[in-house]
């Protein structure tokens, strides 16, 4: 196995022997690892798990392991051996984007800083076995993570409008407001179909102002958002930007939509007002300051919070699916 860690900002990959690693995780790849992780100066070495391993060899290591995968067995085993486990939704995505989302998870559960270098372990030619090993500098990794991740998204928004919607709700979600945390719901594109399927829930603060001030390229506006993210009810905005509502109940079918469990109401309503119009609804969290993108009743894409100075870290909330007349997140 060859690695380059003369220059550890870029991407390290290399291949392993496939035989000791196609039924464990064995001490082979264990010393591999931890090998690289102290010749590069890297924090932790991460390993996505696509299938069962025995994790004994790595009990007791002095080196810090952490599993990311979607498998509730493979996680269950990990915890066993005493490895800090991340679980990730069970998403089609490819590889590069489970690594960015494990990445991400892990900062914002205080398992790595923004900027730390970190060795992952994963199956890069051939699923289901650990056969590459790679460095990443998280700081400039998640700095071209969003906007990378929102070109490549297929929707009818134009990107400078997604890229708008999707910054101010990283802020709700990163920040909260004046102390407290901060769900809200944003609906962006085919706003007349979308109107249609929602009612005002009371006072509009976005009614009677001209088009031009309210658009949410503009700061202030951006601004007022925040303000406004604390109401109860969804904030339409069309494609070009306009804010065209705000206080709205989605009024659309949940039926036949199928969810992670864990997300609650206004994540139910953005699956259901994308699955019958052609918009795409972003979701903030309250309870963990997640973005979640929607389209075409799925989640597309997903945001987790993270400060520049430290990762904030935030307490998973179990929820049901909704029940009628029931307030939840």
């Amino acid at each position: 196995m060859s690695h380059s860690p003369d220059s550890p900002e870029a991407l390290i990959v290399s291949t392993v022997p496939a035989s000791p690693l196609r039924t464990s995780f064995s001490a082979h790849v264990t010393h591999e690892a931890s090998d690289l992780m102290k010749r590069v100066g890297a924090s932790v070495v991460m390993i996505l798990a696509e299938s069962m391993n025995d994790w004994q060899c790595a009990r007791g290591s002095q080196v810090k392991f952490i599993v990311a995968s979607m498998s509730e067995k493979i996680q269950d085993a990990a915890r066993d051996c005493g490895l800090t486990v991340i679980e990730l939704e069970p998403l089609n995505n490819s590889i590069a984007d489970r690594i960015s989302l494990s990445l991400i998870e892990a900062v914002s559960m205080d398992l790595v800083g923004p900027t730390d270098l970190v060795v992952v372990v994963y199956g890069g030619f051939e699923s289901g076995v650990l056969d590459s090993i790679s460095v990443v500098r998280l700081g400039e990794h998640l700095e071209k993570l969003k906007p990378r991740d929102l070109r490549e998204l297929e929707t009818n928004v134009p990107f400078e409008t997604l890229k708008c919607v999707v910054d101010v709700a990283t802020e709700i979600g990163r920040e909260g407001r004046e102390g407290t945390a901060v769900g809200t719901l944003i609906v962006v594109g085919d706003h007349r179909n979308v109107m249609q399927r929602t009612r005002p829930m009371g006072f509009d603060p976005f009614k009677g102002y001209p088009r031009r001030e309210r658009n949410i390229k503009d700061f202030r506006v951006r601004e007022a958002i925040k303000e406004i993210a604390q109401l109860d009810g969804a904030i339409i905005v069309s494609r070009d930007g306009t804010v065209e509502a705000g206080c709205r109940l989605v009024d659309a079918p949940v039926h036949g939509l199928a969810l992670p469990k864990g997300l609650g109401t206004r994540h139910w309503a953005a699956a259901a007002i994308t699955a019958v119009t052609r918009c795409v609804a972003v979701v903030v969290s309250q309870s963990t300051g997640t973005v979640r993108l929607f389209r075409d009743g799925e989640v597309i894409l997903r945001v987790s919070p993270m400060r520049r100075a430290r990762a904030m870290k935030w307490t998973d909330q179990e929820t049901e699916p909704p029940n009628a007349g029931s307030k939840s997140e």
